[in-house]
């Protein structure tokens, strides 16, 4: 559990592999699917089918829950009930009383973590732990040096793991990159809102020109959107019946705004998004809960994974937080001029770490990787989550790292492009890197 104690406290670390089809091959690959707190063991599980079968024929492809993650000592802060109550707070507060209401809640999901989980745990949760977790892993696989795909936060462990053990490192994927120079400063979230806010935009331009999606919304759909958000931030609350996955619910501004992010990343979701906006206007939430739900790891049975309290517990303890109310208040202030549909969401979104009980250990700051071969970054132009413009800077602070580009929207890239996928897939075998400023389209 601390590597400054290494004959303390051990924790267990779950790890799934499915075997390379061929014989003899070229090694492992261990993923990272992000977060911080998705299960890797799941992930490898449900999504093997993203990696071609060239490659699972060429390499084993290995993953991991990280720790505090899934099977592997679990944090977990909340019942089902709690969750469901925690995803329907206001997520923009702006009256002093919604401010009261929204810090009590943090204090009180803060209390429950600390009940349910060692003191020692909680503060062991830190992306510098898990990539030395993950050089453990290496050893265990029997690899002299590393190959790794990560996306989204799985860029920043594998950052992490870069800067610590350079020479251990084969070859590196760093697939919709966050840039770690500005992670949670004003800039990020700035870019992260906007991306969002773009992303919004673009779905409801698509929305007005779909012919198959309902027309009972009122029109243009953007007028209609803000027109029902507007309704939610003043305290409409529409049924939600969802059987198993919760039974009856009131789904609030919380919930559906959640619904909504939860939704936009994705234009193969677009649809759905927009029956589940048209079923809001009617005063059904259902859909919106499911997709909010989604983003909380729920599962058949109406309960959830512990995602989001694992994902928490990393943030906070990797980069510090806002100490006052004061400057949640100005940051939501600032972000909401720029995208006012998220802007207030993002600023709030970090006040729970003000109260967590162990502090931020690092702080934001450029990575080298000194001595670490060349590593492929890969950045989407219209990716809301990680701005294009994270991956261009992270690939000037890495000396020898080559951009990959994806044309078009959507979080990370590998998944999304053929041409993607071939290039990665070729580097990781052969370490070639594409041409330099190649760009690829989406399928």
């Amino acid at each position: 559990m601390s590597y400054s104690d290494p004959a303390g406290t051990q924790i267990p670390i779950s790890v799934v592999e499915l075997v390379a089809s061929r014989p003899h091959p070229v090694g492992d690959i261990v993923l990272n699917p992000g977060g911080p707190g998705l299960s890797g063991v799941q992930f490898l599980r449900e999504s093997r089918h993203i990696f071609p079968a060239s490659l699972r024929a060429r390499f084993t492809l290995v993953s991991f829950d990280p720790r505090g993650v899934g099977s592997s000592e679990p944090l977990r802060c909340l019942t089902a009930a709690e969750t469901r109550a925690w995803i329907s707070l206001n997520p923009a507060p702006s009256t002093p009383q919604q401010i009261h209401h929204a810090v009590s809640a943090r204090k009180a999901f803060v209390r429950d973590c600390e009940q349910s989980a060692s003191t020692r745990l909680i503060s062991s949760m830190s992306t510098a732990n898990n990539a030395r977790d993950m050089d453990r892993l290496r050893v265990a696989l029997d690899q002299s040096r590393l190959t790794y795909y990560g996306s989204s936060y799985g860029t920043y462990l594998g950052m992490v793991y870069a800067e610590m053990f350079p020479r251990n490192v084969r070859a590196m994927v760093f697939d919709g990159p966050i840039d770690p120079r500005f992670i949670y400063s004003e800039t990020s979230e700035a870019q992260q809102v906007v991306g969002y806010e773009t992303d919004l935009h673009d779905f409801l331009a698509w929305w007005a020109k779909c012919s198959s999606c309902s027309r009972s919304f009122p029109r243009p759909p953007a007028r209609g959107y803000a027109a029902l958000m507007a309704h939610f931030k003043r305290g409409l609350v529409i049924p939600a019946h969802l059987g198993a996955l919760g039974g009856r619910e009131a789904v609030g501004y919380g919930t559906a705004l959640l619904g909504v992010i939860a939704e936009l990343g994705s234009k193969e979701n677009w649809p759905y998004l927009a029956d589940a906006l048209a079923e809001a206007e009617k005063g059904d939430g259902g859909s919106l809960a499911v997709y909010a739900y989604a983003s909380y790891g729920v599962q058949a049975d109406g309960s959830f994974s512990n995602y989001r309290f694992a994902n928490t517990a990393t943030w906070c303890l990797d980069w510090p937080a806002p100490t006052t109310i004061r400057a949640y208040q100005t940051l939501a202030t600032q972000l909401a001029k720029s995208a006012p549909d998220f802007g207030a969401w993002e600023a709030w979104s970090r006040l729970t770490c003000r109260y967590w009980p162990a502090r931020a250990g690092t702080h934001p700051g450029p990575v080298h990787a000194s001595g670490a071969p060349p590593i492929l970054v890969i950045g989407s132009t219209r990716d809301p989550a990680t701005p294009y413009a994270w991956a261009k800077d992270l690939t000037t602070q890495l000396p020898r790292a080559t951009l990959l580009t994806r044309s078009g929207a959507g979080h990370t890239a590998y998944q999304f492009s053929s041409c993607v996928r071939k290039w990665a897939d070729r580097y990781l075998e052969t370490l070639k890197m594409p041409p330099a400023e190649t760009v690829c389209p989406s399928n």
